[in-house]
């Protein structure tokens, strides 16, 4: 009787185990296709509808955007009030409310604001993560230190259509992506600093 239940674990463990390996299996392999095929597309723009949630802290946050990337230059608008760039050089955060204005500095690949890179928002992923399947769903948990402990991607045929970001708080930032291009025109990556009435530097040693 010992030995059945023994070798019932053992078969149960082996099934598991190789679940676990062929969701990771599955899970690489469409990370590879999105990135062969996001990869190698310096200029583009897309939709971002941005949901932050928390129903534990009785919060919830939702903006529609337009993100425009050339290079190693994006500049992101959310409505009339909220600006995310980066010319190259710098990257900026400007936000304006009723009462109050303000703009930040960051360099390039430092901005504490930002869950998500906006310049790579399509391919940061692809690299420094291990990934798995749970269900249709591409879970990744991130190798080293992240603002994120989880990632959720939504992946419909080759498209990547959804980004959800879970943090140690169990807030979830989800990104719903739609009308990709890589006809962008000629975007100005210009931010007009004079609209702010406060300036907050986080610089260091940019390079």
């Amino acid at each position: 009787m010992k030995r059945s239940v023994k070798i019932f674990l053992m078969s149960l463990l082996c099934i598991t185990t190789l679940n676990h390996c062929l969701s990771a299996q599955d899970a690489d392999a469409l990370i590879s296709k999105l990135a062969n095929k996001y990869g190698s597309v310096p200029n583009y723009k897309l939709n971002i509808v941005y949901e932050a949630n928390n129903e534990d802290m009785g919060f919830k946050n939702v903006q529609e955007g337009n993100l425009v990337v050339k290079g190693d230059q994006y500049i992101l608008k959310y409505g009339p009030n909220e600006t995310w760039l980066n010319d190259g050089k710098v990257e900026y955060v400007g936000t304006k409310e009723e009462d109050h204005s303000q703009i930040l500095y960051f360099c390039p690949g430092q901005n504490a604001e930002a869950i998500v890179d906006y310049g790579s928002i399509l391919t940061f992923y692809t690299s420094g993560h291990t990934a798995s399947m749970d269900g249709g769903i591409v879970k990744l948990v991130p190798n080293s230190e992240k603002p994120y402990a989880e990632l959720h991607l939504t992946v419909d045929g080759d498209n990547l259509t959804k980004i959800s970001a879970v943090d140690q708080m169990g807030t979830v930032y989800t990104y719903t992506l739609s009308g990709f291009s890589t006809s962008v025109g000629d975007p100005q990556f210009v931010i007009n600093k004079r609209e702010y009435a406060e300036t907050i530097d986080e610089r260091k040693g940019c390079k």
